[in-house]
């Protein structure tokens, strides 16, 4: 009779409580024979998916009630109960009845969980917002409201259900990267959640810091404050807090005002956190040394045209290119930052700019590094400079030779000497040079292959820098560096120089000239 009558029949609330302790009691006998928790899981996932293809609410809300049954009696874990709903395929919010259901029981168990358990759940929630699509209507308003009451009872910081930065954490993980908000029903109550944190990112930030600079040489030991990310030059901050906008930007700003610093090699290094020992290339790095050439390229695009180097010696200028030149050398030789790489972007971004003026002092910091470092390396690594020589040398005719009297004539000829080194590593590889001498460069290669033969370098040494020219361009020709580094050893030890084999001086050296130790490289002061 009752499935007969069964949609006009009306059970009493006693029949109905018995019929709930009956099921409660097969639930606890069901579980305790399925017994493995790979056989609970694998039945409850199959239990939670027959639900969820219900559309009565009303047994929806009474099959899950069993669930809550065996959670309060420690059957079943609320945490792995909430995570098989919210995992179901069939968890969507079209599916009504299943979805208000399922977020009531969430609601009422998740304090069931440990703080962990909870996090967990969160997170598999906030997965669940980013499926509602942002510009759906009030249709599936109460599908929202079923999820906000499971978040307002979370965040609720009364209910002590978690710490409150762990949601944080979950919300900016899952909700920032995404670029944009979730539904605007949850849009403000995450927003906000995240901005009550605001004045704990402010107690924890120095004030301004993004707008402070360090005294260079001093600062260096002053533990965290300067401390960046060698990736993306951001400050090592220690929480997702909402802080503002310009302590998460990258930092470059600050890593290049301490590059242009004399003496702040050290500090770089604790700033990056870079080592010697490890040899890593270091991108940001790399790219503010290539952001300091351009400047220096743009300050001798702005200078007059009449000073000479030796008229120059306050020039600001004059110091930043030996400072860039330094700090170049360092970082290549030490790998953290690519000399190619380098190369091809100033390349690219002098590509953009008209800057000529600057070009010579360029090349006599490139040829610092170039004449120590072809010998042990590949050619292949050098090639990208016959770009940049394309670009800052496009002269059709042969370039006039400069006055080697004056110290400026070193730097005009740098970029001759640097083909010097590339013609000689050519030859002793089986890459050879896909082109020959440029035009621009004949008179002055022609220039230095005819002061090598001469024999009056001895009587020029004190005249002009015709030794330090030699001397720089074929520092990786020992066959033709020879001769004119006698003439350097022969002016240092002057007369007193024995004639015994070992060629030791016995009385007092003579000093070179800063001059001429400043129109030397580094590699032919190394020899």
């Amino acid at each position: 009779m009752e499935e007969i009558f069964a949609g006009f029949v009306i059970s009493s609330k006693e029949n109905e409580d018995v019929k709930i302790r009956r099921f409660e009691e097969e639930m606890r006998n069901l579980i305790k024979a399925l017994g493995a928790p790979e056989s609970i899981e694998h039945a409850f996932r199959k239990y939670i998916d027959y639900t969820a293809d219900i559309a009565s609410e009303r047994k929806v809300t009474l099959l899950l009630s069993l669930l809550e049954y065996a959670i309060q009696n420690h059957l079943l874990s609320a945490k792995l109960v909430c995570e098989w709903i919210l995992n179901s395929k069939k968890l969507v919010y079209e599916n009504e009845a299943f979805w208000c259901c399922s977020f009531t029981f969430i609601n009422k168990v998740i304090g069931l969980a440990d703080y962990k358990g909870v996090r967990d759940i969160v997170k598999l929630m906030l997965d669940k917002v980013n499926t509602v699509p942002a510009n759906t209507n009030v249709s599936i308003l109460s599908q929202l409201n079923a999820m906000y009451k499971v978040f307002i009872n979370v965040f609720d910081r009364n209910n002590c259900l978690l710490p409150a930065y762990l949601v944080l954490d979950e919300i900016q993980k899952k909700m920032y990267p995404k670029g944009r908000w979730p539904h605007w029903k949850f849009a403000k109550l995450l927003s906000s959640f995240v901005e009550s944190f605001r004045p704990t990112a402010q107690m924890v930030t120095i004030a301004c810091r993004s707008k402070l600079l360090p005294i260079v040489s001093y600062s260096s030991s002053m533990g965290n404050t300067w401390k960046l990310d060698p990736i993306n030059a951001k400050f090592q901050l220690r929480a997702s807090l909402p802080y503002n906008k310009e302590l998460l930007e990258p930092q470059t700003h600050l890593l290049r005002y301490v590059l242009e610093k004399p003496y702040s090699r050290d500090m770089v290094y604790s700033m990056l956190s870079l080592s010697n020992e490890q040899k890593q290339r270091c991108p940001i790095l790399e790219e503010q040394l290539v952001e300091l050439v351009l400047m220096a390229m743009e300050r001798s695009e702005n200078e007059s045209d009449s000073g000479d180097v030796s008229e120059q010696t306050t020039s600001q200028t004059v110091f930043f290119w030996q400072h860039l030149s330094s700090h170049l050398i360092y970082f290549v030789l030490y790998h953290h930052a690519s000399f190619p790489h380098m190369v091809e972007s100033l390349h690219d971004k002098l590509a953009a700019k008209n800057l000529r003026k600057g070009r010579d002092h360029l090349m006599w910091v490139l040829l610092q590094f170039i004449s120590g470092a072809i010998q042990k390396k590949s050619l292949v690594d050098f090639l990208p400079i016959i770009k940049l020589h394309d670009l800052l040398y496009p002269e059709k005719e042969p370039i006039s030779v400069p006055d080697i009297t004056k110290p400026s004539c070193t730097h005009a000829m740098a970029i001759a000497s640097i083909w010097i080194h590339l013609m000689k590593k050519a030859e002793l590889e089986p890459v050879k040079l896909q082109r020959p001498l440029p035009v621009s460069l004949k008179k002055h290669v022609d220039c230095l292959q005819q002061s090598l033969m001469s024999n009056n370098l001895h009587s020029s040494f004190y005249s002009d820098y015709q030794i330090s020219l030699l001397c720089n361009a074929y520092s990786t020709n020992q066959e033709y560096f020879t001769r004119p580094m006698g003439v350097l050893v022969d002016a240092v030890q002057g007369n007193n120089r024995n004639n015994n084999n070992s060629g030791v001086s016995n009385g007092q050296v003579t000093p070179l000239s800063m001059n001429i130790l400043d129109s030397l490289t580094v590699h032919t002061k190394m020899r």
